[in-house]
């Protein structure tokens, strides 16, 4: 057989029936022009379910291949998915996610034609139920940007850019971002921020970001990750993410925690005048969480978040024992 052209990585982690389902997406889906891939299940679960669902795929006409990742740590899982693949060019996948038809296609074409090191692709939600009534667009899962396939996306030195730079539905050129035998950092593994450090670290080399809004994944969103409650945690272990990877990959470490810190603090005292111009209308509506309160107070968890950057919260961990 002739070896791929691209190997679709997907890291697993206790979802074996979103695993399948993303599988068959991949086989039936990702590529109507035929484009030459191979899927690669990197099983991060203790139950190594993975290696029972790759055996059902055997005699397929798309190489599906098996390999045991651990101990639980997303880095650990990407990096050793990547490791296995035998293509040149890998597009990521997490697995609570679905593709739309010719994402393979789309993704491959711009990498191609913008000559980028690594392409995003835009990410819309599936939720499980109807999203609550302050978020009804489910803004902390999308990704989306009114740009032209191939607009370059600017990273500044602070991670800053216009669409959230993350794995999740992206395709890199192996030899110009994946040389070292671990990019991603397994310190950063428990708690995410692993795409970021990766980003900021590639950027001292030039990286170059492309967007492609043509290709579309849709990510599964459960109940419970729509409370406001796991959303207040997430936005509070954002921030130190962020400011754990700027600190990181920066030349004057200590000076960029000092000037994250300040600015963290800052963002909080301004976030406790608005909320007290909040509490008010609030508390007239009855304790009904309204979305302007709701955005105020994720972004009030970001900031100190970032005050708090040197213990990161074990993410990851915690929201699966929270769905158990």
């Amino acid at each position: 057989m002739e070896p791929p052209l691209i190997s679709i990585v997907i890291c697993t982690f206790n979802r074996p029936d979103s695993l399948a389902r993303l599988v068959d997406d991949c086989i039936g889906r990702a590529s109507p022009k035929g484009l030459r891939f191979e899927v690669v299940i990197s099983d991060n679960s203790p139950a190594g379910y993975g290696r029972d669902i790759v055996a059902g795929y055997q005699r397929g006409p798309v190489p599906v291949r098996y390999v045991s990742a651990h101990p639980a740590n997303i880095s650990i899982a990407r990096n050793r998915g990547i490791g296995t693949a035998h293509a040149d060019i890998i597009a990521l996948l997490d697995d609570d996610v679905t593709i739309a038809s010719g994402w393979l296609d789309r993704m491959y074409a711009t990498l191609d034609a913008s000559g980028a090191d690594c392409v995003l692709s835009a990410v819309s939600v599936r939720p499980a139920e109807d999203p609550p009534v302050w978020d009804r667009e489910t803004r902390q899962f999308v990704r989306a940007w009114p740009m032209p396939d191939g607009t370059p996306i600017p990273l500044g030195r602070g991670g800053g850019s216009p669409v959230t730079v993350s794995t999740n539905a992206s395709m890199w050129r192996r030899q110009r971002c994946f040389r070292d035998g671990e990019p991603f950092d397994p310190a950063f593994g428990k708690s995410g921020g692993e795409d970021l450090d990766l980003f900021l670290r590639l950027r001292r080399e030039d990286l170059r970001i492309a967007w492609c809004g043509s290709a579309v994944a849709y990510e599964w969103v459960p109940a419970h990750r729509m409370n406001f409650r796991y959303l207040f945690l997430r936005a509070f272990s954002g921030g130190q993410v962020f400011a754990a990877a700027v600190i990181h990959n920066a030349d004057r470490a200590w000076l960029s925690a000092s000037g994250l810190m300040l600015r963290g603090l800052l963002q909080c005292a301004g976030g406790c005048l608005l909320l007290l111009l909040r509490v008010v209308p609030y508390v007239m509506r009855g304790g009904s969480l309204t979305p302007a309160l709701a955005v105020l107070l994720l972004k009030m968890a970001g900031a100190a978040g970032k005050c708090f950057w040197f213990y990161k919260i074990p993410l990851y961990p915690i929201e699966a024992a929270g769905q158990r």
